[in-house]
């Protein structure tokens, strides 16, 4: 369900409809929450699909990419979300997405990572703070509240960067094995 909302949200997120920002946050609240359920209910049920173990993750990068690229475009959150973070959160999700299809191609089980569960959950926080900013644009005037943003995006956007690498690590010598 989660990956048939990213584009209810990006529509959302450029409409010009009034209250748009509160409406694309309820989005995000709402796909945050099925995917909480879902998996709870998948481990709870033991109904933990191939295909679910492949799209779950992949309906977050969605997400996730596509509101960092539309917060590119606003200008309130420009010196806050970086075209380089943005470039950054990409490339790790791209690569961790290659390895996941080559994995899956010679039939090798992925060993996750808590760290990315985490990182999920640490981006989507962040998208929500960036939400509520614009909904209360306002605040924005208190500086503390732009350098604090700011320095959880880098440090977002380096953490995210590591956990790519760290999934690249756990796994890459069980791809190369299985290719010799």
């Amino acid at each position: 369900m989660r990956i048939l909302l990213v584009p209810v949200f990006a529509v959302l997120m450029t409409s010009e409809i009034k209250n748009a920002y509160t409406y694309s946050l309820l989005i995000l609240l709402i796909a945050c929450f099925t995917d909480y359920l879902d998996g709870k209910l998948a481990r709870k049920f033991n109904a933990v699909s191939k295909f679910g173990l492949f799209m779950d993750p992949l309906a977050d990068k969605l997400l996730v990419l596509a509101t960092f690229i539309i917060f590119l475009r606003i200008d309130i959150l420009s010196d806050i979300v970086l075209p380089w973070m943005v470039i950054l959160i990409f490339l790790r999700d791209f690569l961790v997405t290659i390895l996941r299809l080559l994995m899956k191609k010679y039939n090798i089980s992925m060993i996750t990572s808590n760290i990315s569960k985490f990182k999920t959950s640490l981006q989507m926080i962040m998208i929500i703070l960036l939400l509520i900013l614009l909904i209360f644009e306002s605040i924005l005037i208190d500086n503390s509240i732009f350098f604090v943003l700011k320095t959880f995006m880098i440090l977002l956007t380096v953490f995210t960067f590591y956990t790519g690498i760290d999934y690249y690590r756990k796994n890459i010598n069980l791809l190369l094995q299985k290719i010799k």
